[in-house]
């Protein structure tokens, strides 16, 4: 798979993603958004729904990141 492929499937604008370094940071700030989503959610009880919907994320991050480890660059 190419980093133009990985674009694509994960919806990334091609010009945020040129190495496997840009990768770490794109999946450094998901992260960010991630903890952000939890802190909130823990002010009120994180309920069924935001739990599953994080779970989903940080799933699709870990593929994410296989992904962009697998690339030919």
């Amino acid at each position: 798979m190419r980093l133009q492929d990985i674009c694509t499937k994960y919806r990334i604008s091609d010009s945020y993603l040129n190495s496997k370094e840009d990768a770490l940071l794109v999946a450094a700030s998901s992260i960010q958004d991630l903890i952000g989503e939890i802190n909130r959610s823990a002010e009120r009880g994180i309920d069924e729904n935001t739990k599953q919907s994080i779970i989903t994320k940080m799933e699709k991050l870990t593929d994410f990141l296989k992904d962009v480890k697998n690339t030919g660059v």
